[in-house]
């Protein structure tokens, strides 16, 4: 008798820790941890945005495995690509630019402000009940205030079913601890709306977080300059 309830407890304290231990696992259950978003860019129309917009490329690719991603735009036919791309076991992020066979590469921690956008100093998030699906996925709605960005109040969209920790520090966004479906940005002086057009679930290679030999490492202002020269399209950011 009493060895059989030295055994029921044993097993009940064993089902408690595997049920601690496993509640996480539970909890991320279907979702992605690996694969691909394609997202739709969108040009606003403005004052001061001259023809090179319509040079711009169409679709923004981002890659993710490991909580690692990769963002990619290119655009004139691949003539020029801006790449940015997140460590998170080292909790790095480079930000890349090639235009023809010129390439430069800046480094930078999480902690520090994503290269390339435009600061978003009184940015207010106001989370909602309300949700929309997008490619699938159940998203639910962030109402935005920033005047830096614009004079009304506009709408983000994410989803906690895409299993990435930290998936904004690229982003002006990194408060936001979901991915996001929908979202607008003022990246090298562009406004730019994304939307995601396509969600796939598929092996990336490890090769596509790393980052090429033949990138000149340089400093911040350095890049900024660079890139300004070639995508200069409206008023300073003010960067």
């Amino acid at each position: 008798m009493r060895n059989t309830t030295i055994a029921s407890a044993v097993f009940l304290i064993a089902l408690a820790v595997t049920s601690t231990l496993s509640c996480n696992s539970f909890a991320d259950f279907g979702k992605i941890h690996e694969g691909k978003i394609v997202y739709a860019i969108e040009y606003p129309k403005e004052e001061g945005q001259t023809s090179l917009v319509s040079l711009l490329p169409e679709t923004m690719e981002m890659k993710f495995k490991d909580n690692n991603t990769v963002i990619n735009i290119s655009g004139f036919m691949k003539v020029f690509n801006l790449i940015y791309v997140s460590n998170f076991k080292t909790r790095t992020n480079y930000s890349l630019f090639r235009i023809m066979n010129q390439k430069m590469m800046y480094k930078a921690d999480f902690s520090e402000y994503p290269f390339g956008y435009k600061t978003m100093q009184n940015l207010k998030l106001t989370y909602t009940d309300d949700t929309l699906t997008i490619c699938g996925y159940k998203c639910k709605k962030i109402l935005a205030e920033c005047p830096e960005e614009s004079a009304q109040p506009f709408e983000l969209y994410y989803t906690n079913d895409i299993n990435i920790k930290s998936p904004n520090t690229n982003t002006p966004y990194k408060s936001i601890d979901a991915v996001l479906m929908g979202f607008q940005v003022r990246l090298n002086n562009i406004n730019m709306k994304m939307r995601a057009i396509e969600v796939v679930k598929e092996d990336v290679s490890d090769e596509e977080f790393k980052i090429p030999d033949d990138y000149q490492s340089v400093s911040r202002a350095e890049l900024e300059e660079f890139v300004d020269s070639y995508m200069n399209v409206g008023p300073s950011t003010g960067r």
